[in-house]
């Protein structure tokens, strides 16, 4: 995206599936029979929802705000998305 060879459409690309992942995450529900499991997976599901649909709206605002405005969201994106690989290196399914 940065080299410019890609149309200007598909930069929004990226930014738009890190906000969908993150939202169907936030708002997806398991079926389990064990009360216990199924809070602890949600309960780990919801901080990489969280920071997906951080990640995602604020590389959005990265690309759609002029020049002298992109700093703050694009420092906000990119720590959003290192909290998201954090989280996964301590992540356990249970």
């Amino acid at each position: 995206v940065r080299t410019g060879q890609l149309h200007s459409r598909w930069r929004f690309v990226f930014p738009l599936l890190c906000a969908f992942g993150g939202t169907i995450l936030l708002t997806h529900s398991h079926a389990m029979f064990n009360l216990k499991s199924e809070f602890l997976t949600e309960v780990t599901h919801a901080p990489l929802g969280l920071f997906a649909v951080i990640s995602g709206w604020g590389r959005w605002l990265e690309l759609r705000l002029p020049r002298e405005d992109q700093r703050l969201p694009g420092w906000i994106w990119s720590m959003a998305f290192v909290m998201i690989g954090l989280t996964l290196l301590f992540y356990r399914e249970t």
